[in-house]
């Protein structure tokens, strides 16, 4: 009697798929706010289970944009990164790479700019774009105005009254040089005043208008209002009731 090998029965399967997550954090994950214990979940929104070297090779040797895809507390956000030295990386939670890729929609960086979201004690939140505004050069003094800088405006204004008695040309030049450094530094202008004012920086979103940024905190932290959203009208018998 002639016996035929027995089959193998056990599926063939192949090696489950983790997340990377952030042990330590260096300084370009700072400025980007991520967190120690965020996990890596996607690359360009393509689901990504490699290392930290197939990571930097995503990055290229000049270091361009990536959409950086991440889970906090059961939430996912992107943000902007063109610096692969984010910290220390360890295993993170283990996930189905067949439905990660089946769910996927591919991010183009292009389209999105980092917005930073600072919040208070009592879920009053602000924000700004971690890059120079094109308003900052174009127009400052509004856009001075519009971010509630005071003290950089009043400056401003100070310096074409002192220029002004001396000529057109030197009102100019200082206006140009003005336009130049408040360019430059206006997102710390806004930082310094915001933290003064007593906000703390929250996290960084990458979204391709502030519309988007107010949809994804009002979805995800429904607690949160934005500092200059309307105050809700209070009806008479609401007070009496006080």
């Amino acid at each position: 009697m002639s016996t035929e090998p027995a089959s193998n029965d056990t599926d063939s399967k192949s090696p489950p798929a983790h997340r990377l997550k952030l042990k330590a954090l260096d300084v370009a994950a700072i400025a980007l706010g991520l967190k120690s214990g965020d996990e890596l979940i996607a690359v360009n929104g393509l689901p990504f289970d490699g290392g930290e070297m197939q990571l930097r090779e995503r990055f290229g040797r000049k270091g361009i944009t990536v959409a950086l895809t991440f889970e906090r507390e059961g939430r996912k956000f992107v943000v902007l990164a063109s610096n692969p030295n984010l910290g220390t990386w360890t295993r993170g939670a283990e996930y189905d790479a067949a439905e990660a890729a089946k769910n996927a929609k591919r991010i183009l960086p292009d389209g999105l700019i980092n917005w930073e979201v600072y919040r208070d004690i009592n879920d009053v939140y602000d924000l700004q774009q971690q890059r120079p505004s094109a308003l900052a050069i174009a127009l400052t003094p509004l856009w001075l105005a519009q971010m509630r800088l005071w003290t950089p405006l009043a400056i401003w204004v100070a310096t074409i009254i002192v220029t002004a008695p001396i000529g057109l040309y030197v009102v100019l030049l200082t206006q140009v040089l003005a336009w130049t450094y408040f360019w430059n530094t206006g997102p710390e202008f806004f930082r310094r005043d915001r933290i003064a004012r007593g906000m703390k920086p929250f996290m960084v979103i990458a979204a391709s208008s502030e519309a988007k940024v107010h949809g994804y905190l009002k979805k995800e932290f429904p607690e949160l209002h934005f500092v200059y959203d309307p105050v809700p009208r209070v009806e008479e018998h609401e007070v009496e009731a006080l």
